[in-house]
């Protein structure tokens, strides 16, 4: 990297006036330990309203230094220190007093942090643990309730000290959602009659290719995860097998880009008064090509070894640069860009002040979901605690059959991410339509009450579902301000980290009550009465109860409820298909079942615990253990309820690898021209799950349940609550 002489010159010149500041500083100021982010400074400059020059003045030095001081990293505490006290400020007065605590712990995080307080109290009672633990009234006994608590309060901190989080927008094609977050992100340039559009390909459904993720970064920028060519390849068999059967097993969206890249269009031209396709593939196939030698000619033409760029940027000072954006996300979405190959997933840079005033946020667009919600890459947004998973729906039909599904297979798999606030519903409505909601047989006077009217018609629709209550907001994307929606999901991601909070709140209590009021003891007997009732216990919830609930049951559901393409697509690859994963449809019937056969111990064992924490309420060591353990029991059940997806996936591979005649039945009977396409795939598979074949797969998931439930939840529990009992 080459440095120029002028700013080499200029970097002296600004460390000797940093070293000369600090000089003057020195006898000036009292001692500060940490240094000051360059930022925090800012924020308080402009808080207390004063001018960079004016500043500057007062410190005896110029703007330039003040303006580049601000921009940099961390600066100097004693410099630091003067500066604040020249703003002489109620804010700059608070930033003094948060960096000048006895931070011995933890470094103290950036005044600007929103939890910078919260992670102060962990900070202290961090140092409450440790003084107790070092004092007269600590003893043996109580070493497991410190232990337990100092790990609460690390966890807490581990996520509270984070600011990054997921946005996943999720719904079905055609839903509108893309358009909503292009719009909400301001992501929008004016087309040729002057109206704002999305940068994003968007329209009535089957536009977007594939997930985009939405970064903020100084300039615009794309980056593209490309397919692996054998999946290339799997997609040019399928479309070309699609072509000669007369049936589509491609997504039209793929089949879209995969055309493109090879020149073997469908387009439509004038034939007499009407449009014909001349669909390329098909005329090549009706001249006698064979669909295998048709395939590596496709693939040929495609040039996938000259398609090797991933990314691209341009600078942020470009007048052209959301224009530009929009013209390349649209080339290589639809595989009009030489440069790029089949896109697997899009992130767009870009220097969004929305996203920035939003907070470190990643904004997914996830690919729409046609029937099925059973798929891995929305499992694993879901199961993500820093991830907000927002589901989309159209206003009239809210909350409409997607949102449903999956709100209802979170509660059969065990799912928490309902109750810990990791789900929200958003409603996109249209133009008048919440002006056209009854309210009391009238029809609604403003747009604001027709969506109260509807949000309490969709939180009776989920209750009288059966379904958990999540926050409802609404966003019309070419009528409400941006700052609308951002308001909205930035409250949710509040209340996802206020349950962190929570468990905070419940830990410095847990201390301050302990080291006010220590009674060794009771402590001594109340444990040993606990850790004798819990060996009981465990006697009875070590071993799982039989299977309530056939794993491949799943299976056969998703195969009669998905899009009749998907399925196809799926078994043309012996189930390995994003939208239709058979291994991972298997592992989520293994999650419900277990899901079902645990219910009834962690029920138990939760009793269990409520009886304890009653009967020993007076004692505030014990409550803790208890109330820590709570908590913790919680996480592991999630734990064991993910491991047994994973479980259920690996132990089916092997034995469906192993059963070509499987495949190729379920292969061979799309395209055939016979209705029932799907009820029959189902028969064909379940009658395979009701011969031997399966055993060795089943046996496998038996085993490694029990293993799972012994080492993620039954060990655990033992050794937390035998813990307690030793002197």
């Amino acid at each position: 990297m080459k440095i120029s002489l002028a700013t080499h010159e200029q970097s002296c010149r600004f460390q000797i006036q940093v070293a000369s500041c600090l000089q003057v500083s020195q006898a000036e100021c009292p001692i500060m330990r940490f240094s000051i982010p360059g930022d925090v400074l800012r924020h308080a400059r402009e808080q207390a309203g004063v001018k960079q020059s004016a500043l500057a003045k007062t410190l005896d030095t110029n703007g330039t230094f003040v303006s580049r001081l601000e921009k940099g990293g961390a600066v100097d505490p004693t410099f630091a220190v003067r500066y604040l006290q020249a703003l002489a400020s109620p804010v700059a007065e608070e930033v003094l007093e948060f960096y000048g605590r006895s931070w011995v712990k933890l470094d103290p995080p950036s005044f600007l942090h929103p939890d910078r307080e919260h992670l102060w109290r962990v900070e202290e009672t961090l140092q409450t643990l440790e003084a107790f633990e070092q004092s007269p009234q600590n003893h043996p006994i109580l070493a497991p309730t410190i232990t337990a608590l100092r790990d609460d309060l690390s966890f807490v901190l581990r996520y509270l000290e984070r600011l990054d989080h997921v946005i996943a927008w999720v719904g079905d094609i055609g839903v509108g959602k893309t358009t909503a977050l292009a719009h909400a992100a301001r992501l929008v340039s004016p087309d040729a009659k002057g109206q704002l559009r999305s940068v994003f390909p968007v329209g009535s459904g089957r536009i977007t290719v594939c997930e985009t993720v939405i970064k903020t970064a100084p300039a615009f920028g794309v980056a593209v995860e490309p397919l692996a060519e054998d999946a290339i390849r799997d997609l040019v068999q399928d479309l070309v097998q699609g072509v000669a059967g007369g049936q589509s097993a491609v997504p039209a969206e793929i089949a879209r880009v995969l055309r493109n890249l090879s020149g073997f269009r469908a387009p439509k031209v004038m034939v007499g008064d009407d449009f014909e396709t001349q669909d390329s593939i098909a005329i090549a196939l009706a001249g006698g090509e064979e669909p295998a030698t048709l395939t590596d000619k496709i693939i040929a033409a495609m040039d996938l070894p000259s398609r090797r760029e991933t990314s691209l940027a341009l600078s942020e000072d470009s007048e052209d640069g959301l224009q530009w954006l929009s013209r390349t996300i649209a080339k290589i979405n639809s595989g009009q860009d030489p440069r790029f190959s089949v896109p697997r997933r899009i992130t767009v840079l870009v220097p969004s002040d929305s996203l920035k005033a939003a907070g470190d946020l990643s904004i997914v667009d996830t690919k729409g979901v046609e029937t099925i919600t059973q798929r891995p890459d929305l499992r694993g947004y879901i199961d993500d605690v820093r991830t907000l998973v927002v589901l989309c729906t159209k206003f009239p039909d809210a909350p409409n059959a997607t949102v449903q599904r999956v709100l209802r297979e979170n509660e059969e798999a065990g799912s928490d991410a309902a109750e810990r606030q990791r789900v929200a519903m958003l409603v996109l409505p249209r133009g008048d339509e919440p002006l056209q909601v009854s309210n009391e047989g009238e029809p609604a006077e403003s747009r604001a009450v027709g969506c109260a009217v509807r949000r309490d018609e969709i939180r009776q629709a989920l209750s009288g579902a059966g379904l958990p209550k999540i926050n409802v907001s609404f966003y019309d994307a070419h009528l409400d301000r941006p700052e609308v929606v951002w308001a909205s999901l930035r409250d949710q991601i509040s209340l996802m980290r206020g349950v962190y909070v929570g468990r905070l709140d419940r830990s410095v209590r847990a201390v301050n009550e302990m080291v006010a009021n220590v009674d060794l003891v009771k402590t001594r007997g109340a444990r040993k009465s606990i850790e004798n009732a819990f060996d009981r216990l465990i006697e009875r919830v070590q071993v799982l109860p039989n299977v309530r609930r056939p794993a491949h049951q799943n299976l056969i559901d998703q195969l009669t409820a998905s899009h009749q393409s998907s399925v196809a697509a799926s078994m043309a690859r012996r189930g390995d298909w994003q939208n239709f994963s058979v291994l991972h449809i298997l592992g989520v019937g293994v999650r419900q079942d277990a899901n079902l056969r645990s219910s009834d111990h962690f029920g138990r064992i939760e009793h269990a615990l409520e009886d304890a924490e009653q009967e020993y309420a007076d004692l505030p060591d014990v409550r803790a253990v208890i109330s820590s353990l709570r908590d913790r029991l919680a996480k592991w059940r999630q734990d064991f309820l993910t491991q047994t997806l994973s479980i259920g996936s690996d132990a089916f591979k092997l034995t469906l690898q192993n059963q070509p005649g499987l495949w190729t039945e379920s292969t061979g009977r799309y395209g055939t021209g016979v209705p029932g396409y799907k009820k029959d795939l189902a028969v064909i598979w379940q009658d395979f799950f009701q011969t031997a074949a399966p055993d060795d797969a089943r046996a496998a998931v038996e085993a490694r349940l029990a293993e799972a439930w012994l080492s993620t939840i039954v060990e655990p529990l033992r050794a937390a609550t035998r813990a307690v009992a030793e002197d």
